[in-house]
């Protein structure tokens, strides 16, 4: 079977200065897989997915290859695009007020996307948005549906994000770091919810987190990244119990605290710099 999602010596760089920011990042993502992209803040996680999108800044640069379903992304113009978009891959964002619209019903909005993609009547979307509202999660989905965002709590918001993302039934959806402005009870329920919702879809997903108890409970390989790189990947078995490069034994401890012998200090990314190992 050939892979959906195909990246292949990826780089992106910045500004006059062409700062490269993702250096040479090559990975495969098989239909209906979930992939988990791990790393610290500042690793280059989420300039990888909005590559992947087409949502980078204009002073960015892109070279590689990013294949999706066979199709060559890098390069296409933001026409071609486009319509891809919401269709065929999704994203779900880490803060959902970011995302949303505060100015329009949020109902208005996963409509909006349903729309863009699908030659529907107003009336049909309308019953469609309030079945995957439902499908998310929402009681009273004709309530939600005409809410404003800033009505609704944090947990609601990010599960009309999740709708907005599904209700297209793409082939990839690319989750950043969706939980981490949750708090615990909520998160864990979004993630439930991501689980069963990309089950039911059949899509692909890239989940993109710093937490790696969190990449666990829905992931089924694991790339580590850091400064750029693809320091180590695998099954999320061999990361767990055999990882081999310091800084994802750092995240192993940091996830499994019990990993961590008494007065044994966590390994840190300055470890890391200072390992001679590194690439």
């Amino acid at each position: 079977m050939s892979p959906l999602l195909e990246v292949t010596d990826l780089r992106i760089l910045f500004g006059r200065s062409r700062r490269e920011v993702v250096h040479g990042v090559s990975f495969a993502l098989e239909p209906g897989q979930r992939l988990g992209l791990i790393g610290e803040s500042g690793s280059g996680k989420t300039v990888t997915a909005l590559a992947i999108m087409g949502l980078l800044a204009d002073n960015a640069y892109v070279s590689g290859s990013i294949r999706l379903a066979g199709r060559e992304l890098v390069g296409l113009r933001d026409r071609d695009l486009a319509p891809l978009r919401g269709d065929l891959m999704s994203m779900v964002f880490q803060e959902p007020m970011t995302a949303l619209d505060p100015t329009m019903p949020v109902g208005r909005q996963v409509a909006e996307v349903l729309l863009l993609h699908q030659n529907l009547g107003h009336g049909v979307a309308r019953g469609r948005v309030l079945e995957v509202l439902a499908e998310v999660g929402l009681e009273d989905p004709e309530r939600v549906a005409d809410a404003y965002p800033h009505a609704l709590s944090g947990g609601q918001r990010q599960r009309v994000v999740v709708a907005m993302a599904l209700i297209n039934r793409p082939d990839l959806v690319i989750c950043d770091e969706p939980t981490t402005a949750l708090d615990v009870t909520v998160q864990a329920t979004v993630l439930n919810l991501l689980d069963a919702e990309l089950d039911a879809v059949g899509a692909s997903c890239l989940f993109i987190s710093h937490d790696l108890a969190v990449v666990s409970q829905l992931c089924e390989r694991v790339l580590v990244m850091l400064d750029g790189d693809i320091v180590e990947q695998g099954t999320l078995a061999q990361i767990f119990n055999a990882p081999t490069h310091p800084y994802t034994r750092g995240l192993v401890a940091t996830a499994r605290l019990d990993a961590v012998a008494p007065g044994e200090r966590l390994p840190t990314v300055e470890d890391f710099y200072q390992h001679p190992g590194r690439p």
